[in-house]
């Protein structure tokens, strides 16, 4: 498994739900979100979004079984779709099989995206949310301009040439991440090779608090049982009323708890087992079926709450497991993206890089995430209370939108 980076720190707490009958004090006021049904359309792209991340999410974590984990399977999902629409044959539908769409067309996806897009940025005005894309190209190319035309319109992406021989455009693409994520995801390439020929790259940046926020004054030390079963103590945050909602799995002694971010748009969704060595079984069954069963029975509590605080930063080379789900023809000699230029070149994706970003604390959350999709140009293939690990999303409520996705097993793995 070609790993780049996976470094995480953690100051985290446990969360405990006990009864309380009282109501918030909390003086974060926002008007209701402006929700509409969603299309068709919508509805089949985000559903075939979140079945990739539950599919990314389990694959990666294989590989990270005694480690934290968080990624942006929106923002994976988003860079292989503009990525899609400069394939052809069996690279295309490979793209379109792992993403979930191979049963819609190019044009249907392009246009969905754009409106899902500008729905979920209606939403919540509190709420700080920035998704950008940009695609950069070698100066000695002409990029179609069906294809730069399409990047632009559908994706507002920004489009620019580029001399990839200079050194400074290493930096100008790495800025470029970083101010799109609030400074967050910083020097995600770490060189641009010789025959790189075009990158398409998704940023997505979340910042949001929580409808009650936690005091700071009453983050302190309370138990966390790791998947071995040992305690330890870790720091934990407090509020002492937060209006939440939450379900039971009796079969498969699941919680689901979906605590509220602004006025209620979006949340931090956790589903928790009762036995924390089954936390990885979890991340490999648990389905988006069982996940919106789990939400159609919740129910709402309004309790005294105890939450991890963490930290996570996460980077990893995606290839192997977009391979294994199914996209391995991308990557190799056989590869056909030949609506990328005008010029007749032999192309694959050499790398797809993703870089995410968490922080949770007594205010709320901040997250943020990057894919780079590397095209070059070749003749041959190309190189309660949770106090138990739980599995994570952050995700717009409505349409079910899963932007962020994680594991947390151990609050203070360094």
């Amino acid at each position: 498994m070609n790993t780049i980076l996976n470094s995480t720190r953690f100051c985290f707490a446990a969360i405990s739900f006990s009864l309380l009958i009282s109501c918030s004090n909390n003086d974060y006021v926002q008007p209701d979100p402006e929700i509409r049904p969603l299309t068709s359309n919508e509805q089949e792209i985000v559903h075939a979004s979140n079945e990739f991340a539950m599919n990314m999410l389990s694959g990666i974590n294989a590989a990270y079984e005694d480690q934290n984990v968080f990624i942006s399977p929106f923002s994976i999902s988003t860079a292989l779709s503009m990525t899609l629409n400069g394939a052809n044959g069996e690279t295309k539908e490979a793209i379109k099989e792992v993403i979930g769409l191979k049963n819609l067309s190019d044009e249907t996806i392009n246009q969905t995206y754009k409106d899902l897009v500008a729905y979920i940025y209606g939403l919540d005005r509190g709420v700080t949310l920035n998704v950008a894309n940009s695609t950069w190209y070698k100066q000695e190319l002409t990029i179609l301009s069906s294809f730069e035309d399409l990047l632009r319109e559908f994706y507002s992406a920004e489009v620019k040439e580029a001399n990839f021989t200079d050194p400074a455009t290493l930096d100008l693409i790495n800025n470029w991440i970083e101010h799109e994520t609030n400074g967050k995801i910083k020097d995600m390439l770490d060189v641009i090779p010789p025959n790189a020929v075009m990158y398409l790259i998704n940023a997505i940046y979340f910042k949001a608090n929580w409808s009650v926020q936690f005091d700071p004054d009453k983050t302190e030390n309370r138990n966390f049982t790791l998947t071995d079963g040992n305690v330890k103590q870790v720091p934990t945050m407090y509020a002492d009323a937060v209006t939440y909602r939450s379900s039971y799995d009796n079969e498969n002694k699941l919680r689901l708890i979906d605590i509220p971010y602004g006025n209620g748009a979006y949340g931090f969704t956790i589903i928790m087992p009762d036995d924390p060595s089954l936390i990885d079984q979890v991340v490999n069954e648990f389905t988006i079926a069982d996940m919106e069963k789990m939400l159609q029975d919740t129910r709402e509590s309004t309790l005294e709450v105890y939450l991890p605080k963490f930290k996570i930063e996460f980077k990893e080379l995606l290839n192997d497991y977009l391979a294994a789900m199914g996209m391995g023809v991308a990557f190799t000699g056989q590869a056909d993206l030949s609506r990328l230029f005008e010029e007749d070149l032999n192309l694959a994706i050499s790398r797809v890089i993703h870089q995410s970003f968490l922080e949770v604390n007594e205010s709320g959350s901040e997250a943020a995430a990057a894919t780079v999709v590397e095209i070059v140009e070749t003749s041959l293939p190309p190189v309660l209370r949770v106090d138990r690990p739980f599995l994570f999303f952050i995700r717009e409520r409505n349409s079910n939108t899963i932007l962020f996705s994680g594991k947390l097993i151990d609050p203070e793995i360094e």
